[in-house]
């Protein structure tokens, strides 16, 4: 089979190399990325630390190496489905998205939370969850930056229902995890087939069936059919498929053989 031919961008998680945003940039332009994304909790960008000419300054920066694909924001804990707590972490990511904005980042990737695919026993989670669709719906549309989120931690067709009941103008993204997938012994294709809709990134991480993040390539996931999968939707803007790295490891080597392996399998995907 030939190249995938739309534009499929292959990028990193700066914040993966765990280096701190300007070191990280610094190492990240020796991998030649074609997007980034930036993680918005980090020290040297947490949104209302960064003023105005840091904003310049930083945007400058990101620019002078790839696009910036996305900002991701993890609140931590029970995340989204944390009602008492909603509020706070709302706040912080209306900061986020504000950031995004600033920086000229199309959509903010959100670990939002598990969604239970149990309608009675979990209705309480579901609810809260909700609520935070729709106040990020509003956030996003006044500020023209898409909320996208990650996928993986529940079944694809349970989040693919949710967002449908609670997103029906469709301004929801997602951010396909196809490594969490197969660790759980799910295609990441029929997950992409559930959430086609809605996929506008890739979250490149390499998983063994049933275990723990493997080195990019070694894992149980089928990058060439996943790379193809997205190459089928109809997208304005380029999809995004950003290499990612949570185990310890040499971070720099690990990304860089991500992005070598991803670029590779994108000319030749079968």
């Amino acid at each position: 089979m030939s190249g995938i031919s739309i534009n499929v961008r292959i990028g990193v998680w700066v914040s993966d190399l765990r280096l701190g945003v300007k070191a990280g940039l610094k190492a990240a332009a020796i991998l030649q990325p074609e997007a980034l994304g930036l993680d918005a909790f980090d020290t040297e960008i947490v949104p209302r630390n960064l003023g105005l000419s840091g904003r310049r300054d930083l945007a400058r920066h990101v620019r002078s190496v790839a696009p910036l694909s996305a900002l991701k924001a993890d609140v931590g804990g029970r995340r989204l489905a944390d009602a008492r707590n909603l509020d706070t972490n709302l706040e912080r990511l209306r900061d986020v998205v504000q950031l995004a904005a600033d920086l000229g980042a199309p959509r903010v990737q959100v670990a939002a939370g598990f969604v239970p695919d149990d309608l009675k026993e979990n209705a309480t989670e579901r609810s809260v969850l909700a609520e935070a669709v729709r106040a990020l719906n509003t956030v996003a549309s006044n500020s023209g930056v898409r909320i996208c989120w990650l996928a993986g931690s529940e079944s694809a067709e349970t989040l693919a229902q949710f967002l449908t009941v609670t997103d029906s103008g469709a301004m929801i993204e997602a951010d396909l995890n196809p490594g969490a997938f197969v660790m759980r012994g799910t295609d990441p294709l029929k997950a992409l087939n559930a959430l086609a809709s809605r996929v506008s990134m890739a979250r490149a991480a390499d998983h063994w069936r049933g275990g723990a993040e493997a080195p990019f390539g070694k894992g149980d996931v089928r990058w060439g059919e996943v790379l193809v999968g997205l190459s089928s939707l109809n997208r304005n803007l380029p999809l995004d498929i950003l290499a990612a790295c949570a185990v310890e490891a040499d971070r720099l080597k690990a990304l860089g053989a991500a992005v070598v392996r991803l670029k590779a399998v994108r000319t030749s995907p079968i």
